[in-house]
């Protein structure tokens, strides 16, 4: 009885060490159906401005999604989108970040880049020379011929999944933005 008593011990500190290793290893964050807000952590700190005096951006930002397949997809390219935001930072100048439209103009550009960057990396637009010649006749038939009712069942599949056609980010939110100049 006395060894059974230290084999269950012996269980449930193994099960206790164990266990946060299998759930920590178990995929990254889920995300609810619907919107989700992304923050991109830690805040980004750039430099701008180009020579002379140092100056710097600190931006804490935050990234909408209208769903839980988009937000995935943002989280996993997040390396991407930190870069592509850091190359828009750093080549602000003065005067954009001393007004509001200048700030606003930063934000939308953010969002087109970000949206840009994804769907190069998603869909990349490879073209081969080889595709750049005519193709043949019965190719382009093909490709006309596709029906409206096969675009229709497609789309309603992805409506079906919760897949939805727009970009993959909604919408770019400064949480916090400090300019030191």
């Amino acid at each position: 009885m006395k060894s059974a008593c230290k084999f269950g011990l012996a269980i449930s500190v193994l099960i206790g060490f164990v266990a946060p290793l299998v759930f920590a290893s178990s995929g990254g964050e889920s995300f609810k159906e619907g919107v989700n807000y992304i923050a991109i952590k830690p805040p980004l700190v750039v430099n701008y401005g180009g020579p002379g005096r140092v100056k710097y951006i600190k931006a804490e930002l935050s990234l909408r999604t209208e769903n839980a397949h988009n937000a995935e997809e943002v989280t996993h390219h997040m390396p991407l989108i930190r870069d592509t935001l850091i190359m828009l930072i750093s080549s602000v100048t003065d005067e954009q970040m001393a007004s509001g439209e200048g700030k606003e103009k930063m934000r939308l550009e953010a969002l087109a880049k970000i949206n840009e960057a994804l769907e190069n990396v998603t869909h990349p637009a490879v073209v081969h020379e080889e595709e750049k010649k005519p193709a043949k006749e019965e190719l382009k038939k093909a490709e006309k011929n596709k029906t409206k009712k096969e675009e229709k069942s497609k789309d309603d599949e992805k409506e079906k999944t919760g897949e939805h056609t727009g970009p993959p980010v909604s919408d770019v939110l400064f949480d916090n933005l400090v300019v030191q100049k």
